[in-house]
């Protein structure tokens, strides 16, 4: 619908006082303002229903002016041709995109934690993070708490209490309150929250109404309780307890930890084992507004052709009521234009790798030695290698993917299988494997992907490509040959230069702005993440590594937690912002830098930094909105004035298609006063800005700066990369530029 949502409704309708939280403040549901305008809205939304016979399941008013129906297709038609309809869109159902902590250098007696913030305890204290995902595991070593007391006395910041309605609430460190719900359902009681996890909810509508109960998975829970893994992992990686010790098969004990072992979670289960309805989490987001998180995960997929989904949409309200999102930017790379999670107002991170250290080597009798991840207990030696399509049962058809009842016991039985990722589970593989007799699996990426470290049901090496293509190769022309699998690294080879940006991790340009706004904006770690796992899905496992953009998108949750910890009122532009100019190098494999932008946004967020990054580039719910608007999107709300999207003003320049000359420009607030000289580094493209000097006298002071953008004399579809980067006052403020000529 046209009109605001709550959250960013900032007045204009005659008699309805504006409902837009002000900066540091979360929406308040029992202000009276708020109900008279949900009210409106919903009367609104009624009206247009009504007038096209349509009965709503469900409106929403907070993140999103909506309403949830069933439609038929001239129903759907009628209605996004009415005045006040922006869009109408179909209940989507997505999917999940699925310690680094030492190496990050956040633990530790001269870590960020402690030299920074007095110690882990601080780190995102007084911060709520609100995961939506498949929830999470209550009892899980990694958001073990205490149990939660009445309040005695004046609340003390980032400590929760019992409220009089019996809820778990918690000052935090913005001077708001958090209010939470343990929400009862399947294996749950309600019960189970406490000091770390201080909200359970859940959203099963659309989930049981599209899913007969003889399809329905029969592990699942209609509740908070994860029976997939990937809530368990996400939420422990944003905010899991520090120095979680973990023991896995094959390698000595580690230690698990998450990015703000100080901030709270709350978690809403919007996606269950069919995946992830839209309405649902719109639903989520709504109710996360009202109950005042800080830091809003979504490691799900999206969009990568809108931004004016009901997701994004409701992304927008949650930014404009001061709420941080992280998303996912997807796991369809390499290659071009499959980046989701377009719109500015969230921060859509990349995976990149980090130096693991659980490898195993293959190794042949010719002495070839390939080198993957395992995290394998013991080696196989001098057994036959042989490829899986080559085992098919009589009558059946060949297949590489080692699925059930493809290999032939006959054929298989004391043979290493080589085994293609794909379709069915990795695990389910070596499965398939031992099923048959064989006693080692080595699992192959057809395409560039993550290695990951899946514990297996016989010895295992997975290799990437295009060591796989080589071994298939090779063994095509020489089958049966007798290999070794090892499980430690024999293979003599230099350690992996990191970190490099994933294979998976989906790339820019996002195809809603035709490239005119840069996504992803940064990377971080998300390649064998260790974290939490739920015994239900993982077979009693605690703890597990997993990998994906879902793996990256907590990382920066967490540190968004750590931010706000110490700036309770920065803004989600200015947190973004703090984030990418502040950020690392991402590597090439020879240790280059990659300054490939579609890929890598800004780089690899470096926590050491962010606290400190001179200068940052706000933007508001206005802002948001004229984004929209800019796009063509016919919101219907007065006042506004279109921005184009290579305008945004983020940390960041893009132009899609470059034709003669360019002028955008760009306005950076500082944190800390000085003298900044710009310069620019952009091979192959002219980029110069006006002025090159820019005088910030004090904090708060804001300068703006023409960028002029020419096109060279290059092909057509040319892509050029590089930054723009501000120094002084003891930093430099660094943009990452992506320029594409038509």
């Amino acid at each position: 619908m046209a009109k605001e949502a709550v959250a960013a409704y900032d007045g204009g309708v005659p008699g309805l006082a504006p409902t837009k939280p002000e900066l540091g403040s979360k929406v308040d549901a029992a202000d009276p303002d708020v109900q008279k305008y949900q009210r409106y809205l919903t009367q609104e939304q009624q009206r247009v229903a009504g007038a096209k016979n349509v009965r709503i399941e469900k409106n929403l008013t907070v993140a999103l002016n909506g309403f949830v129906a069933s439609l038929t297709g001239q129903q759907a038609k009628e209605l996004a041709a009415s005045k006040g309809v922006v869009t109408v869109a179909p209940d989507t159902l997505l999917q999940p995109d699925s310690s680094s902590a030492q190496w990050l250098g956040l633990s530790g007696g001269n870590g960020i934690w402690q030299d920074q913030y007095g110690g882990s305890a601080n780190a995102g204290k007084g911060v709520v993070v609100g995961v939506l995902d498949t929830g999470y595991t209550p009892g899980n070593p990694l958001v073990a708490g205490n149990q939660v007391q009445p309040l005695q006395g004046e609340a003390k910041m980032g400590e929760p209490y019992r409220d009089a309605a019996g809820g778990i609430s918690m000052l935090k460190a913005d001077g708001d309150t958090f209010r939470g719900e343990c929400q009862s359902g399947q294996g749950f009681a309600g019960t189970e929250c406490n000091s770390k996890v201080i909200s359970a909810r859940y959203y099963a509508e659309t989930y049981l109404a599209n899913t007969l109960i003889g399809d329905r998975d029969p592990k699942e829970l209609v509740s908070p309780v994860d029976t997939n893994n990937h809530g368990t992992h996400t939420a422990g990686t944003a905010v899991g307890s520090e120095g979680v010790q973990v023991n896995m098969p094959g390698r000595n004990p580690d230690i698990a930890s998450g990015v703000a072992p100080g901030a709270k979670l709350a978690v809403y289960k919007v996606c269950w084992t069919t995946g992830c309805y839209t309405s649902d989490s719109v639903q989520a987001i709504d109710q996360a507004v009202l109950d005042g998180v800080d830091v809003i995960n979504f490691s799900i997929s999206g969009s990568n052709t809108r931004v004016n989904d009901p997701v994004s949409l409701a992304f927008l309200s949650a930014a404009s009521a001061g709420i941080v999102v992280s998303a996912s930017a997807g796991n369809s790379g390499p290659g071009a234009n499959t980046v989701n999670h377009g719109g500015p107002w969230v921060t859509t991170v990349a995976a990149t790798t980090w130096p693991d250290e659980a490898k195993g080597t293959l190794e042949l009798a010719d002495g070839t030695r390939y080198r993957g991840s395992s995290i394998a207990s013991a080696s196989v030696f001098n057994k036959p290698l042989v490829l899986a399509e080559t085992l098919a049962p009589a009558g059946a058809s060949a297949s590489k993917l080692c699925m059930p009842g493809s290999l032939d016991p006959a054929k298989t039985s004391d043979k290493i299988v080589v085994c293609e990722r794909g379709v069915n589970a990795r695990v389910e593989k070596s499965q398939v494997v031992k099923d048959a007799g064989g006693v080692g699996m080595v699992l192959g990426n057809p395409t560039p992907n993550s290695s990951d470290l899946d514990v297996h049901a016989v010895p295992s090496v997975h290799l990437d490509a295009p060591d796989y293509l080589a071994l298939r190769a090779t063994l095509v022309s020489a089958p049966g040959q007798p290999g070794n699998i090892v499980n430690r690294d024999t293979s003599g080879k230099p350690v992996d230069k990191t970190p490099q940006i994933a294979g998976f991790s989906s790339r820019g340009p996002h195809n809603a702005a035709g490239g005119d706004i840069l996504k992803p904006d940064l990377a971080a770690t998300g390649v064998n993440v260790l974290s939490g796992f739920s015994p239900i899905a993982s077979g009693g496992s605690q703890f597990g590594y997993a990998s994906g953009t879902s793996m990256a998108a907590p990382h920066v949750a967490g540190y968004a937690a750590m931010i706000l910890g110490k700036y309770p009122t920065a803004s989600p532009a200015a947190v973004k912002s703090a984030m990418m100019t502040t950020a690392g190098n991402v590597l090439n494999a020879d240790g280059s830098r990659n300054t490939d932008k579609l890929a890598v946004g800004a780089g690899q967020v470096d926590p050491l930094r962010f606290l400190s990054p001179g200068l940052y580039f706000e933007a508001g719910n206005k802002d948001y909105l004229g984004y929209l608007l800019g796009l063509g999107y016919n919101l219907g709300i007065d006042g506004l004035s279109p921005v184009k999207a290579r305008d945004f003003n983020q940390a960041s320049v893009a132009v899609g298609n470059l034709d003669g000359r360019v002028e955008t420009s760009r306005t950076a607030t500082a944190l800390t006063p000085g003298v900044y000289q710009i310069s620019v580094d952009t091979p192959g493209v002219r980029v110069r800005t006006i002025p090159s000097i820019l005088v910030f006298e004090q904090a708060g002071a804001s300068k703006t700066f023409k960028i002029i953008i020419e096109r060279p004399g290059g092909a057509s579809g040319q892509i050029y990369n590089g930054d723009i980067t501000l120094s002084g006052a003891g930093v430099k403020v660094k943009m990452p530029v992506s320029i594409r000529n038509r």
